[in-house]
């Protein structure tokens, strides 16, 4: 009887996260459409140009993306899409190979990721949340930490990384340093004409989509306006 009751309960598991994941398909689906954006449903590999770019975050884990929107908005081209992977709950996933749980607790990483692409480049740099996970960034990429004088709340809300500091502090101004005290939890990643938006962890409701493509953009505009 406890084996059948087992199957019973894991059937109802695996047909809950499949509808789950469809209805979530067909509500992205929805707003981005309004968003003159063409949807791909399902799973997908991330994209070659993309995976090549050389971002952090994509070392976390397997290549594979969900529910993939693209489009044109204000001359750069956008994706937007789901990434997860699977962590250590103090530290970082791994590419080839699933987190071993040995002994210490694996969990889940799931979140809303946005890409554009701009004609205007940026220098190499990291932003993320300080009170997160442990990252190994900085080494992996040879990112170098950077702090600004008489910005101590910054400073201990965010963790700066950058390639050429001098480059980088040029681009933070105090329409800048205003925004990320509003968005504390955005993660930036540059690359020359590529940028990368999430919230670890954070895979917001379909209708919220808009709302952190905005956020998104108008810190990229902050960045290139200077």
């Amino acid at each position: 009887m406890s084996k059948i009751i087992f199957i019973i309960v894991a059937v109802i598991i695996i047909g809950g996260a499949i509808y789950y994941e469809k209805r979530r398909g067909d509500d992205i689906s929805l707003i981005v459409k309004k968003l003159g954006f063409d949807f791909y449903p399902g799973q997908h590999r991330l994209p070659e140009a993309l995976d090549q770019v050389g971002f952090d975050l994509f070392t976390q884990g397997p290549p594979n993306i969900k529910n993939r929107a693209q489009g044109i908005r204000n001359g750069r081209e956008v994706t937007i899409f789901d990434f997860t992977y699977t962590a250590s709950s103090a530290g970082e996933g791994q590419r080839s190979y699933p987190v071993a749980d040995d002994f210490n607790s694996v969990k889940t990483r799931s979140q809303s990721v946005i890409w554009i692409r701009s004609k205007q480049s940026l220098p190499d740099f990291d932003l993320s949340p300080s009170r997160i996970h442990r990252r190994t960034a900085a080494a992996r990429f040879g990112l170098n930490l950077v702090t600004f004088d008489g910005q101590n709340s910054f400073n201990q809300q965010h963790t700066l990384l950058a390639r050429d500091g001098q480059k980088v502090r040029a681009l933070f101004n105090d329409k800048v340093f205003e925004y990320l005290a509003r968005h504390p939890k955005l993660v930036f990643e540059s690359r020359g004409q590529d940028a990368l938006f999430y919230r670890f962890e954070k895979l917001p409701d379909p209708d919220a989509i808009p709302q952190f493509l905005e956020d998104a953009e108008t810190l990229l505009d902050l960045f290139q306006q200077q």
